[in-house]
């Protein structure tokens, strides 16, 4: 939806009114810095001079309150909100493609609660990732989450992209984490999920907005599940074939082994990914383990029934020390030199699938993006980076670096191949990543009359459409 001019001109002064003038901008400078995340169209779109989208006002809150207040105030207006945190998502789910207002959730900057009795933390939706843990580890403890995102991002982004981190094998993604939410509604008011993620008194309001991209409200606050600051163990492997290191990692797990992580790269990602950043010479297919607990002898039991496993699939054990390098500069990866910039064309297809159905999904980004594209220069870099018991993903980097002048024509044919392959071989489009404007054209593909479900929830809960329009196929 797009609003009108008067619409705006008797918004701004009404959230003055509310916040505060220097919770108010307008300025052209201002409102440039919400103009793109890091989805790549929209950075290409950007550096070209015509943004994606341009918010006409941003509201930076302080409460949790006033957050209410101003969707109240936007509802009256019929004025489009997109949520902003820490402006790090790659799906676009942050642009204001319809400007209207962005409301910066950085204000709501409060560590409420560190509960090291019932091993929680309670933190407002502004709080930042890397803020966040230190923390926490003052107090011994951690959040194990541990994004690649977390300098920029935000516990509120965190919740809404429905995110994961580098120790999701052993503690889950985000939402395994949550415990509870507050949430303010477009009409203004503020509700508080169930206050345990355990219980029999109906739906769970608390997973109905994870994932949800702002499009039905937005987090005010979240309590999350913490540990303790565990003992950590590395290892180094090396496979005859990914196969063989699926069936590894496929059988440890299911045996109960929980390493925290493990990240195995297909033979073009070990050279072109993880050489260059730990700084050492590897070839094949190569996967990162590391082992954590508060028992060192458990830890250590685990370390070693993993790696025999491994063995017997034909593994080799290279120097720990790689992995523990890894672990070191595990955020190197998202950094130049490593990460690239314009005029290079750049995404990461994120999938997950089955253990019955990771290969074929494996072969079919293949030969939909890596063969079809290898004209244009495509490189495409894989590995499988968060496990559970019935299966893993993919994470497909894809890299040219050189678009041309039809580099977005480009971009989106790579994205509609790629999905389109993984759909018909089985797996699920996406991860970790959320969906947002880039993987909100195949949402029907995906969920089918599922859909439709979600647009009834939507209607209810935003009957002006006012919530992040555009995204998630809403």
């Amino acid at each position: 939806m797009k609003s009108s001019v008067t619409q705006l001109a008797e918004l701004a002064p009404a959230l003055a009114a509310l916040l505060g003038e220097d919770a108010v901008h307008t300025e052209d400078a201002q409102l440039d810095a919400y103009t793109a995340d890091t989805y790549w169209p929209a950075i290409h779109a950007r550096a070209a001079g015509v943004p994606l989208g341009r918010p006409d006002v941003v509201a930076v809150p302080r409460r949790e309150e006033d957050v209410a207040a101003v969707l109240r105030l936007a509802s009256e207006h019929e004025v489009p909100v997109v949520a902003w945190g820490g402006g790090s998502g790659t799906q676009g789910g942050a642009v204001p493609t319809g400007g209207g207002l962005v409301v910066d959730l950085r204000g709501l900057d409060t560590i409420i609660e560190i509960d090291d009795v019932s091993m929680t933390v309670t933190a407002q939706a502004g709080v930042n990732g890397d803020i966040l843990e230190r923390a926490l580890n003052e107090r011994g403890l951690m959040l194990p989450h541990y994004p690649a995102s977390s300098q920029w991002a935000t516990v509120g982004g965190y919740v809404s992209a429905r995110g994961s981190g580098v120790l999701s094998t052993r503690y889950g993604k985000i939402e395994d984490l949550i415990v509870g939410l507050r949430v303010a509604l477009p009409n203004g008011q503020l509700i508080d999920s169930v206050g345990v993620p355990r219980h029999a008194v109906g739906p769970d309001f608390t997973q109905l907005f994870v994932g949800a991209e702002g499009t039905l409200g937005i987090v005010t606050r979240a309590k999350l599940e913490v540990v303790p600051l565990p003992e950590r163990s590395f290892a180094a492997l090396h496979f005859p074939s990914v196969a063989a290191g699926v069936d590894a990692f496929r059988t440890a797990l299911a045996r109960g082994n929980r390493p925290s992580v493990i990240r195995m790269y297909d033979e073009e990602a070990t050279v072109r990914t993880l050489s260059p950043v730990v700084g050492e010479p590897l070839d094949g297919v190569c996967a990162i383990v590391v082992f954590e607990g508060g028992e060192p002898a458990v830890v250590a039991a685990e370390r070693t029934a993993t790696i025999e496993l491994a063995r017997l699939e034909g593994a080799r054990e290279l120097d720990p020390a790689l992995a523990e390098t890894w672990w070191n500069r595990r955020y190197d990866f998202y950094k130049p030199p490593h990460h690239p910039e314009l005029p290079a064309i750049w995404g990461t297809i994120d999938v997950v699938a089955s253990y019955r159905d990771i290969h074929a999904v494996h072969q079919a980004l293949k030969t939909a993006v890596r063969d079809r594209y290898a004209p244009q220069g495509l490189q495409l870099r894989m590995h499988f980076s968060h496990w559970y018991r019935w299966g893993t993903m993919i994470y497909a980097r894809f890299l040219i670096p050189d678009g041309g002048p039809d580099a977005l024509a480009l971009h989106d044919r790579i994205w509609n191949d790629g999905v389109t392959a993984v759909l018909a071989a089985g797996g699920v489009m996406n991860d970790h990543h959320g969906v947002g404007l880039k993987l909100a054209p195949f949402m029907h593909a995906q969920h089918g009359a599922g859909l439709e479900a979600l647009r009834s929830i939507k209607s209810a809960l935003d009957p002006l459409g006012i919530m992040n329009p555009g995204k998630l196929g809403l």
